[in-house]
């Protein structure tokens, strides 16, 4: 429902079935004080992300890591009893869903970017890149808010 507020946090769902543009504003609007900011994250925080992990993890090629679960979990959680998407207290890049971000195509800007892997297929990687129609939504897209100071 576009009414309700996103979280970011463990044991809470992904919030799924949202198109770019309500996930990003619905991340834009999850705080907004004069001393931090929040938005959908973009492609740029995404692979820093992934660089931070690596070299905090010593885990090399966790940007292509694949599908850690079989079916949707709480963030943080497994659908197989076993999470090991939980890399220096980020969670679930790899293996739950795909996420929106900030980035568009660059032949079609009516096309908007997710990231990462996907509980449902293999081919999906950490660092993957996707493109769909801005109003494309499913149950395995959602996305994450990045706070700003």
């Amino acid at each position: 429902m576009d009414t309700n507020p996103i979280v970011c946090k463990t044991g809470v769902y992904p919030y799924t079935w949202i198109e770019q543009s309500q996930a990003a504003d619905l991340c834009q609007n999850m705080y907004n004080s004069e001393k931090y900011t929040s938005d959908l994250i973009n492609s740029y925080a995404w692979d820093t992300a992934i660089v931070f992990i690596q070299e905090c993890s010593g885990d090399t090629e966790y940007s292509r890591q694949k599908r850690l679960q079989t079916t949707i979990a709480k963030c943080g959680e497994s659908s197989n009893g076993t999470n090991k998407d939980v890399k220096c207290n980020i969670y679930d890049m790899a293996g739950c869903v795909r996420e929106w971000t900030t980035e568009t195509d660059t032949t079609d800007n009516d096309n908007c970017v997710s990231r990462g892997g996907a509980y449902f297929a293999d081919f999906y990687y950490t660092g993957y890149r996707y493109t769909a129609s801005n109003s494309y939504n499913s149950g395995s897209i959602a996305a994450r808010p990045t706070l700003y100071f």
